[in-house]
This record gives structure tokens, C-alpha cells and sequence, in this order.
């Protein structure tokens, strides 16, 4: 069977802020600088800096999508639900076509294990011709549709093919793709998508621990110690290097 994070990460990203209106007023100037203050100091870990920029600027423009929804991710990472869902809906309201907002919030609830809201909001997110990410909505979907249950496994793969058609060498969508297509048994299918993630970056423990069983599964044993070894190495007290262990037993 599939398995998956459970948890979708949030971030705040304003490479595709909706723009201020021509002849923003001193106030909705203000709130827009510290927005991107508050998210700087976010980035950063200085919540409690990034909690006080960006309480000035929900005060200096309400109405500001980009000020609600960075205050929602902070509110999340403070684990404040209710206030965290209660700012993502008021930034989408401002602004149905801020992505990342709908994106976030897709993540947001499908943490919460609200799977068909989740996939809804992702799904928005993506009708926007200019969002920057699309990719990253669509792993997002396929990763929230795979801890629902297996039969949701075709269209999730459906999604990750889109997020590699948006973005060829997405790492997040080339792993789990990857693995739905070992779970299928497509041993030199998942050989191909672990070429391309290893081309686009970094091995992970991940990503070497599903290439060790893929290998294994294709008879290549030889080739499955010395990934073995680089596990061990890179990554010895990863569960996937206690895995191997437990598997070479």
C-alpha cells in the first residue's frame, strides 16, 4: 500500500501577490511593507516580530488578501486552527484568484483530513492561468488524495502528471509518482522517474530507500548494497536506513 506524509507544508510565498490597485492609498503602502516584513521575519523564525508586522498591517488595510493570508500561515504554525481557517477564507474572499492563498489553504485542511474541501481549494488555485506554481497544487492534491484510499490512487497520479507537465523536473511530484509506481509493480517505470528526481538534485533517504527496493525488485542486488551503503552513510539514523537493516536481516 501507498504510504504518504501526512502533513503538507505551508509557506508563505509572495512571488504572486495580487497587486496593490494604481493609487494605493499611504495606509494600504504601509500594510504592503509590512506584510513583506512580517514574512520576512517569518522565513526567519522571528515569530513573534512577524505576529507584530503583520498585526499592523491587517490594521493599516483590512482589506489586504496578502496581509490575511500570511497572518493565516503564521496562525497555523501557532496552531491556532480557528483563527488560522478564519484568515485564509477572509484572504480568498478579498481575493478568489490569490493561489497561493488556495493552495495553503488546500494544504491547511487536508492536515486536518478534510480531503474534498482540500482538493477543491487546490483545484482553484490552479484555474488561475497566472499562478506561478501550479505544480506544486497538483502534488499537493495527489499527496492529500493517496491518504484517503487507494482507489483515489488514478486520479492522484493524474494530478502528478499535470504538476510534471507544469514543471518537469519537480522533485515532490518525480518521488511520489515514483512510488505509486512501485506500488504497481511498474519496477522500470519507477527506475525512470528515480533517473530523473537523482538529475534534478540531491538522493534522499527517501528517495534511496524506494531506489534500494526497486533495484531488488528488478534483481539488481549488487547495485542495491552499494545504494544500501550510501543510506548508511548519508543517512544512518534515518527510519529508512532502520528499514534497510531490518530488511537485510
Amino acid at each position: 500500500m501507498y504510504r504518504t506524509s501526512s502533513t503538507l507544508l505551508l509557506v508563505v510565498m509572495l512571488t504572486a501577490c495580487t497587486m496593490v490597485p494604481v493609487g494605493p492609498s499611504k495606509d494600504e503602502k504601509a500594510s504592503k511593507i509590512n506584510v513583506q516584513l512580517g514574512v520576512g521575519y517569518y522565513q526567519q523564525g522571528n515569530l513573534e516580530q512577524a505576529n507584530e508586522k503583520l498585526l499592523k498591517a491587517l490594521r493599516q488595510d483590512p482589506e489586504s488578501s496578502q496581509a490575511h493570508y500570511a497572518y493565516a500561515v503564521l496562525q497555523h504554525r501557532f496552531l491556532n486552527k480557528e483563527k488560522a481557517e478564519e484568515h485564509f477564507r477572509k484572504a480568498i474572499e478579498l481575493d478568489p484568484q490569490n493561489s497561493e492563498a488556495l493552495s495553503n489553504f488546500g494544504a491547511f485542511l487536508c492536515n486536518q483530513d478534510r480531503i474534498d474541501e482540500s482538493i477543491q481549494m487546490f483545484m482553484q488555485a490552479v484555474e488561475n492561468p497566472l499562478y506561478k506554481s501550479p505544480e506544486v497544487a497538483y502534488t499537493n492534491a495527489a499527496v492529500c488524495l493517496l491518504k484517503k484510499d487507494d482507489t483515489s490512487r488514478e486520479q492522484a497520479t493524474d494530478y502528478l502528471h499535470k504538476a510534471l507537465a507544469a514543471r518537469s523536473n519537480y522533485r515532490l511530484a518525480l518521488i511520489n509518482i515514483a512510488e505509486i509506481m512501485f506500488d504497481q509493480d511498474n519496477f522500470e517505470v519507477t527506475q525512470l522517474y528515480l533517473k530523473r528526481f537523482n538529475v534534478a538534485g540531491e538522493q534522499t533517504a527517501r528517495s534511496l530507500w524506494l531506489e534500494i527496493r526497486n533495484e531488488l525488485a528488478l534483481d539488481n542486488p549488487a547495485r542495491a548494497y552499494g545504494l544500501a551503503e550510501k543510506l548508511k552513510a548519508d543517512f544512518p539514523q534515518s527510519n529508512q536506513y532502520k528499514s534497510w537493516l531490518e530488511l537485510s536481516k
